[in-house]
């Protein structure tokens, strides 16, 4: 079954926009704040996701009985895990239209607003993921096709099986580009197995990212 989480209140992580702005915390950012009230109101988040069965083998084969792939990432993502959660994410084509019509008029504002739509989105896959804990759940990093060994064409699988375009009106293109362009889709697996929930940074093999946390940009 298809369900649909929709918050109605995201928490804004300034310093997150900052540091997808390429900003250091210290630096003056006020045309963020001028531009993040207008920001909020183009911004409607909504997810859909559904639970799958996972099985694995010594091969690296991965079967989600919504598709079977071949990946060592995924493998070792869902070790402790029989059943994972699969969920696309998006904050709305309204915000897309938005940012289009502003960065016509200013590629400044077109950029901040680009690390206000990153951030929003980011939050609201972190929220999910802490009412899944609220439920009980345990679990895992999430992992999005196109990312390690995993391929981005599972993208049209996912869309299948969550039918994004009718839940949250998310569409995918031939070339594989989702739109609203601020949107995520990933896997989660469950586990019975208390799991430590890393930084995404840490957990990222991309050392020379220029987005990475500057908690671990010496690391």
């Amino acid at each position: 079954m298809i369900r649909i989480y929709e918050p109605q209140d995201l928490p804004v992580n300034r310093n997150e926009i900052l540091r997808y702005a390429l900003i250091k915390p210290d630096m003056p950012a006020d045309r963020i704040d001028q531009l993040l009230p207008d920001a909020l109101q183009h911004i409607h988040g909504r997810v859909c996701y559904a639970s799958f069965p996972v099985q694995l083998s010594e091969d690296g084969q991965v079967d989600l009985s919504f598709t079977k792939v071949s990946s060592r990432s995924l493998c070792h993502l869902l070790r402790s895990s029989s059943q994972c959660i699969l969920f696309a994410a998006t904050i709305g084509i309204d915000f897309d239209r938005y940012a289009a019509r502003i960065s016509r008029l200013s590629t400044t504002n077109g950029w901040l607003l680009h690390a206000i739509g990153t951030e929003r989105i980011e939050t609201l896959c972190d929220t999910f993921e802490k009412t899944l804990l609220e439920e009980g759940c345990q679990l895992t990093r999430r992992f999005s096709p196109g990312y390690g060994d995993v391929p981005l064409s599972m993208q049209r699988d996912v869309f299948r099986a969550l039918d994004c375009s009718r839940k949250i009106g998310l569409t995918l293109t031939d070339s594989l580009l989702m739109s609203p362009s601020k949107s995520v889709t990933a896997i989660i697996g469950l586990t019975n197995t208390p799991l430590r929930q890393s930084d995404h940074c840490a957990s990222c093999s991309i050392a020379s990212c220029a987005f990475r946390s500057i908690s671990h940009e010496k690391e």
